[in-house]
């Protein structure tokens, strides 16, 4: 099958999970014998990465594009639109990126079979960013849905997608799943972790607060390390202001982003992660977290029960009251129940999470949105 995927951002770039999770997925069915191409910008690429030109990676063929703007991607849109023509299947991530639609019209136009993934981009949360703009998008992009297979993450996310789009909209879902780093050897660190991108939707805020209301946290040798890439540079002035105010500036310590063994080796050794946010489809943190031993707190807002249900971590709301019940539990159970913990995480990242062993899923999900395209045109 040859399939066609967009990106705006792309591995190795480390700007949102999706960067990430189209390539395991796309590597995956690279291996499984499909000939995959992904058209993705270069933003956030190093410089010694080709533009223009199509690269052979172990994910299939990759272009990296160059445009004017990131918001302005004529020739992402341009090599999408050659790409489309060859395909048997084309997968559009993200909603509001321009290319998108654009790439939607142009398989409409070729009787192209579209799988479009929204990765999250129908929340409230994410909503509330240009309200006005996303409202006035989503009436347009209502009148070239049809026919079209959506992709959902979890059950809130289909219901986000019929919210929008209709109830007889056609929504597959399935589970972000990823290449799995291998375990590294765990040397335990006083540190509780949040990992991810500096952003509103993320809920650090609330965390802070629920560290602050603390003693038990405060009183111990643990602190917080904040790691992730500043992407909105006015919300992190804003976390900073908000430690020293709340008197954690000797327990909070921002690390910026990380990658490779660095970035395994730092979720080996936490306590535990933190996900706060406001809003997720999914959360590749959790996942990579989990890979490693180290159990997670995660909010409702996100789609983890089974962090409650497998007994890997906890699923609570963000408001500070129950972040900080789950970090004081975490702080004070006993060797023997936090070691069960860590092995339950293990366990669960490599038996449902990992892509090279669930790819056939993806296969189907292709197979439907052919079937779906046939019957409707």
């Amino acid at each position: 099958m040859k399939i066609v995927m967009s990106a705006d951002w792309f591995y190795p770039a480390q700007v949102g999970g999706s960067a990430n999770t189209i390539y395991w997925q796309a590597k995956a069915l690279t291996a499984e014998g499909h000939q995959v191409s992904i058209v993705a910008t270069s933003q956030n690429i190093d410089k010694s990465v080709p533009r223009n030109r199509w690269l052979p990676m172990d994910c299939g063929r990759v272009i990296y594009t160059k445009n004017l703007h990131f918001y302005l991607p004529f020739r992402h849109i341009l090599y999408g639109l050659k790409a489309i023509r060859k395909a048997d299947i084309v997968h559009v991530n993200s909603l509001f990126y321009p290319a998108s639609f654009v790439w939607i019209i142009a398989c409409r136009l070729r009787g192209k079979p579209v799988v479009w993934s929204p990765h999250g981009e129908l929340s409230p949360a994410a909503l509330r960013f240009r309200p006005y703009l996303k409202r006035c998008l989503l009436l347009l992009f209502r009148c070239v849905s049809a026919g079209v297979l959506f992709h959902a993450t979890s059950v809130d996310e289909v219901r986000q997608i019929q919210r929008r789009f209709g109830a007889r909209v056609q929504v597959a879902k399935l589970r972000t799943m990823m290449e799995l780093p291998l375990p590294v050897v765990r040397v335990a660190r006083p540190y509780l972790l949040f990992m991810g991108r500096l952003h509103p939707i993320k809920g650090i805020e609330r965390l802070l607060e629920a560290l602050a209301g603390s003693d038990v946290f405060l009183k111990s040798s643990y602190s917080l390390q904040i790691a992730g890439p500043d992407t909105d540079k006015a919300y992190t002035r804003k976390l900073k202001d908000q430690v020293d105010r709340l008197g954690l500036s000797a327990k909070v310590c921002f690390i910026g982003a990380v990658q490779g063994k660095v970035k395994e080796h730092i979720y080996a050794n936490a306590h535990v992660l933190i996900l706060p946010s406001h809003a997720e489809n999914f959360g590749n943190v959790v996942i990579e977290s989990l890979a490693q031993g180290t159990p997670v707190i995660a909010s409702t807002n996100t789609p983890w029960q089974v962090l409650e249900t497998k007994q890997t971590g906890r699923w609570v709301p963000n408001d500070a009251e129950s972040l900080q019940k789950a970090v004081e539990m975490f702080l004070t159970m006993t060797p023997d129940q936090y070691a069960g913990y860590r092995a339950r995480a293990a366990q669960l990242a490599r038996i449902d999470y990992t892509i090279h062993a669930h790819v056939a899923l993806w296969s189907d999900v292709y197979q439907a949105a052919s079937a779906q395209h046939r019957s409707v045109w």
